[in-house]
């Protein structure tokens, strides 16, 4: 037959890279542990970024400078994450280092907020709901129709299927007038009703100019954030809080993090005093008081703790924590120099990713070449020489397809 031997390499290197995703992959069920890091909170009082461990009974509270705090002491010393209990308790102190503290106000601003890498890889739809900003019965209501904006916007009834041309006009002058250029690379917004108000959408033009939408009685309401000018934005985070100090967070595609502050009509971006991220792989997430914010970003390399003064937005605290190699990074550093994923962490989509773990696998594979040759002493050079390349580069994977692979 011609191009056998073609023909059979070939085979070898397809079973071979199945044997590279699915023999680590059994690996890493048997030796793989995540990543566990403990939650640490900024105390006001303390004025410390904070370990706390609800699991030890005796000392759940400890500070970065190695003291421990009793489980009656927990409360107090985290006033502004605990006040649901101090209340109860009768305990909640009025002020906080002279600054005045009541139930409403740590409600209004407090700042809960997670971004995953996977969000800007998300598919998108391409349709959204446009709620009444200003509702007359102070609700938000589910609206009748849905809009899709992308070279043009349009407004499509829901009951009938059917562009509504009226209302598509009015919202496309209004975007024309305040210069957005077509087509729309991407629009953000909050979906969900059950929220307290809503800001509608922020919207990044062909130019990379973020502009905000919003319905307000029934008309358009569009302003150029003007934030494009001075940033080049990668993203934008809706979060319509409590007290309406922002309307979200912007990301750069230097991985700098804004919060954009509004009033009167004009924009104003906030950088948050935190070293860059990584958007491809940082997971991101806030936990913040009416005092302090406490920012976490977690990566391959560990965790990365911030606390930042929540009027300023500038460092009061910092805190590192190295990953540690568990049982499947020392496994696959001396067992498979390289291996094949279907499936990356920071990305819900399916695609082929090859890992390179290091040079201490390439040890055992010249081991296996070793015995190869040993076994192989009836096949000709050519055989060999396919043999140890194929063991040589995929290690065990390459072994297991020599064995499985027949010659003939």
């Amino acid at each position: 037959m011609k191009n056998k031997h073609l023909i059979y390499i070939v085979i070898l290197v397809f079973v071979s890279l199945i044997g590279m995703w699915g023999v680590p992959s059994l690996v890493k069920k048997a030796t793989y542990t995540p990543e566990k890091y403990p939650f640490i909170h900024y105390s006001s009082m303390l004025e410390k970024l904070c370990i706390i461990e609800y699991k030890d009974k005796k000392t759940p509270l400890k500070d970065l400078d190695g003291h421990s705090y009793k489980d009656n002491q927990i409360d107090s010393l985290l006033p502004l994450l605990n006040y649901r209990q101090l209340v109860m308790n009768g305990k909640m102190p009025d002020s906080i280092h002279g600054k005045a503290v009541d139930v409403k106000q740590i409600r209004a601003k407090s700042v809960v907020f997670r971004f995953n890498p996977d969000e800007m890889q998300q598919p998108d739809l391409g349709l959204y709901i446009l709620f009444e900003s200003m509702p007359k019965r102070g609700k938000l209501e589910i609206p009748d129709d849905i809009f899709r904006l992308k070279n043009n916007i349009e407004f499509i009834d829901v009951q009938t299927n059917t562009v509504n041309p009226e209302k598509s006009e009015l919202f496309q002058s209004a975007l024309e007038k305040e210069g957005f250029k077509f087509p729309s690379q991407w629009n953000s917004g909050n979906m969900n009703p059950r929220k307290p108000y809503d800001e509608g959408y922020f919207s990044l033009d062909s130019q990379g100019q973020l502009f905000h939408t919003k319905m307000v009685n029934g008309r358009p309401y569009v302003k150029d954030t003007k934030v494009g000018q001075s940033i080049d934005i990668a993203h934008f985070s809706m979060l319509e809080v409590a007290d309406k100090r922002f309307y979200g967070f912007l990301f750069s595609k230097k991985g700098e993090v804004y919060i954009l502050e509004g009033d009167a009509g004009k924009y104003q971006p906030v950088q948050l005093d935190i070293n860059p991220l990584d958007l491809k792989s940082d997971e991101f997430a806030i936990l913040g008081n009416m005092l302090y914010w406490t920012i976490t970003i977690k990566n391959q390399s560990g965790a990365h703790y911030y606390a930042l003064d929540a009027n300023t937005l500038q460092r009061v605290a910092e805190h590192r924590i190295e990953r540690t190699e568990g049982r499947w990074d020392q496994v696959s550093a001396w067992l498979f120099p390289v291996y094949l994923t279907f499936q990356k962490k920071e990305s819900a989509y399916i695609a082929p990713e090859f890992h390179f773990t290091g040079f201490k696998a390439l040890g055992i594979n010249l081991l296996l070449v070793i015995i190869f040759c040993i076994f192989a002493r009836k096949q000709n050079l050519k055989q060999k020489i396919t043999g140890s390349l194929l063991i040589l580069v995929t290690g065990i994977a390459g072994g297991i397809a020599l064995l499985v692979v027949p010659r003939n």
